[in-house]
């Protein structure tokens, strides 16, 4: 795997907003844009191609799950460990992404392989995943106190680390697919359809598994090898049965990461996305891993973990299609906008949650889960669109650069606010398998509903500027492909 650094011929026209654009991109890039290969033309993208990019995210997202869903719960009631601690451990793997995943991105963006640029980081990730996932959830039972703390924070930081090396690519390639709007939402909606069913499959069988403390520990070991094995087996397969990818893409990443990371910044549509993707993330970041203590504490139906997060899953998947034909009919902005309103909705009825309104809680994650489906498939569209912008203004193609910015954005608003979940939970006098405190109890109703539904609204408010429009995206397209040809 070598790095190109690619020279940048600014010959320049004026655009819309007063910027200067090359006439074209790098000399010898101008092959016709198409499918993931190098066909001229719009091209449809076959069944197959989306199967090989979505599926290994089935079990891959399914450990993933299990991490965030249940990994702060197996920390406090089964290994013993703090919720300020495995916060601040959370937190601090945060930081570290702030690090990595541009670097990452950044990297693949610039990577000349005869795998191709994001293939190479997604088969390289292959082993290195199948084996932290395994570690994080088999920690030895004679470790003491310190011993325990520092495994879990290597595990972590190591987990979040090598999952970034597969995902970053593995978005970026999504963009590449194909130019068209259409094929993109194709795209990004099977990637979610994957997703979701993993999510599925660790809500159905890892979460009941891992509430009970006295087989948690055997549970997870068995879960860990079994997803570990089948997500190495995934990636590998898969990623090698995609077609080649885009020669005209190859060696077109910014010539530093200072410099991505200055044109994402520069770019004012990304830079809108980045701010309402980071509310919206940070509001529903301890969600996932407080509806264990929500059902077990306060509803008290921790039997019903499992059938609650199947409630949230099932409509999730079954609304991609919809979103993605609604997408093709209206600007997906204003869809994307309408799907938060639903999901303030959702959030906000959590807030009535008390002991035995089970009919509640399914009412209020039947509706998140349908509204979830928008902004993994729409939104995803919409970036690439965003980057295509991007490539308008600097002849570049750097959708590592772009994706691991977002992802960074998520990373550090799910690790906020997990972080925030543990401290609160620390200081509201939080204490494992015991009737809770009035404080604990609202506490605990606050970060899984008042908070989610507070940051919807705000993410709302800022994407109503959102200006990249249809028509706008067509227009930009034509220009690239006219400079390009």
């Amino acid at each position: 795997m070598s790095l190109h650094r690619a020279t940048r011929r600014r010959v320049s026209v004026a655009a819309p907003n007063g910027d200067r654009l090359p006439a074209s991109p790098a000399p010898a890039d101008r092959t016709p844009r198409g499918n993931a290969s190098d066909t001229a033309g719009p091209v449809r993208l076959r069944a197959a191609v989306l199967f090989h990019y979505a599926a290994p995210l089935v079990s891959g997202h399914f450990i993933y799950m299990m991490v965030l869903v249940m990994y702060m719960n197996f920390a406090t009631d089964v290994l013993g460990v703090a919720p300020g601690i495995i916060g601040t451990i959370f937190f601090l793997s945060k930081i570290w992404d702030a690090i990595s995943d541009p670097m990452v991105g950044y990297w693949s963006d610039r990577t000349r392989s005869r795998f191709g640029r994001r293939r190479s980081w997604m088969l390289a990730s292959t082993l290195p995943l199948a084996a932290v996932s395994i570690m994080i959830w088999s920690p030895p039972e004679w470790l003491g106190e310190e011993a325990l703390i520092a495994w879990i924070a290597v595990s972590v930081f190591s987990f979040y680390t090598v999952y970034t090396i597969y995902t970053v690519p593995q978005l970026a390639l999504g963009a590449e697919l194909s130019p068209e709007p259409t094929e993109r939402g194709r795209a990004f909606g099977a990637r979610q359809i994957a997703l979701t069913l993993g999510m599925l499959l660790a809500f159905v069988f890892a979460t009941p598994m891992l509430v009970d403390a006295e087989t948690a520990r055997a549970s997870a070991r068995m879960l860990a090898w079994a997803g570990a094995l089948v997500t190495a087996t995934a990636i590998a397969g898969c990623t090698l049965a995609l077609p080649a990818e885009r020669k005209d893409y190859a060696g077109r990443g910014a010539t530093s990461p200072v410099a991505a990371m200055r044109d994402v910044l520069r770019n004012p549509h990304a830079r809108l996305l980045l701010l309402v993707y980071f509310i919206e993330i940070f509001g529903i970041g301890g969600t996932s891993a407080m509806t264990v203590y929500l059902l077990k504490y306060i509803t008290k139906a921790a039997d019903y973990v499992g059938v609650v997060f199947l409630a949230y899953t099932i409509p999730a998947i079954a609304s991609i299609p919809l979103w993605v034909s609604l997408g093709q009919r209206y600007e997906r902005h204003r869809v994307w906008l309408f799907a938060m309103g639903l999901s303030a909705v959702g959030y906000g009825g959590i807030m009535f949650q008390d002991e035995g309104r089970i009919a509640l809680m399914f009412f209020t994650v039947l509706v998140s889960g349908f509204a979830s489906g928008c902004g993994q498939t729409l939104g995803q569209a919409i970036k690439a669109d965003v980057i295509d912008y991007d490539e308008y203004l600097t002849g570049e193609r750097k959708e590592g650069a772009y994706y691991a910015t977002w992802n960074l954005a998520g990373k550090l608003g799910t690790g906020l606010m997990m972080a925030l979940a543990g401290w609160a939970l620390q200081a509201s006098g939080f204490e494992k398998n015991v009737e809770q405190t009035e404080l604990t109890r609202r506490t605990i109703l606050l970060l899984m509903g008042g908070a989610p539904f507070l940051c919807m609204l705000i993410g709302m408010l800022a994407f109503r500027r959102f200006s990249l429009t249809s028509a706008e995206h067509a227009r930009i397209r034509a220009e690239i492909d006219a400079r390009n040809s």
